[in-house]
């Protein structure tokens, strides 16, 4: 690979600091839908680059790549907009994807763990911009007690944050569950790392949900989302539910 591939790719599957590209302009994004067309575009514009040319992901790619996802794991764990929160998880889990190369996957074959990556984040933008409809915030503290007045759009935040931070069975779960076991044996360093970066979201994902739904209730009383939004995302959660299962058939 040329520099200036390794540079667009290091920029789309986000290698510090070239991820603060991506974090700094998904905050002037503002508009949900916008901000999901990003989720869903910028890292396979990083996979395209990857499949024009022969990929050797060095220990020192691995490495840097580790050290990426863990620090922007660690950044969403002192972060309480929501918001800056999804642009953290989102480069670290795309950072990860470097850890699948070095254990042998070929890029063209890392579009659905791309996409198991991507799409729970994408719904959970949906569902924020519920929430800052509402409160007009997405602040984790400032914003609390939701769980008391709009149970139905707390149900659905905290699966889809669940689905988020790669738990059980959602697909990224199964992603990170098969780059841990696909590289523990040549790389086990790194397999521990990849662990470490998963515990990482699970604990700022668990504060996050802390803050948001117990606690005193807003003095305004907001509505909640109605039946049909609720079926909607429900409905969603259930497609993800279902591809994580197909994706545990293929990547396990």
């Amino acid at each position: 690979m040329t520099a200036m591939s390794w540079i667009i790719a290091g920029l789309f599957l986000p290698l510090f600091p070239l991820g603060m590209v991506f974090n700094v302009l998904f905050q002037r994004v503002r508009n949900a839908w916008l901000r999901s067309i990003l989720l869903l575009v910028w890292p396979f514009v990083g996979l395209g680059v990857l499949q024009l040319m022969p990929v050797n992901v060095s220990a020192e790619i691995t490495a840097w790549a580790l050290f990426s996802a863990a620090l922007y794991g660690f950044r969403a764990v002192v972060v309480r907009d929501i918001g800056v929160w999804i642009g953290f998880l989102a480069t670290s889990s795309w950072s990860l994807i470097w850890i699948a190369l070095a254990g042998g996957i070929n890029p063209d074959q890392m579009a659905m763990q791309v996409l198991a990556f991507s799409l729970p984040l994408v719904l959970l933008v949906l569902v924020t911009a519920e929430l800052q409809q509402r409160y007009e915030s997405a602040y984790a503290g400032i914003v609390s007690g939701i769980a008391q007045g709009q149970p139905r759009l707390s149900a659905i935040f905290v699966i889809s944050l669940l689905a988020a931070i790669g738990s059980p069975v959602f697909p990224s779960f199964f992603v990170m569950l098969s780059s841990i076991t696909n590289i523990i044996i040549v790389l086990p360093a790194a397999a521990f790392g990849v662990a470490v970066v998963w515990l990482l979201w699970s604990w700022s994902g668990m504060q996050l949900l802390q803050e948001l739904l117990v606690g005193p209730a807003s003095a305004i009383k907001h509505s909640d989302i109605t039946p049909s939004v609720t079926t909607t995302y429900t409905l969603s959660l259930v497609a993800l539910l279902v591809g994580g299962l197909y994706l545990s058939g293929t990547i396990l």
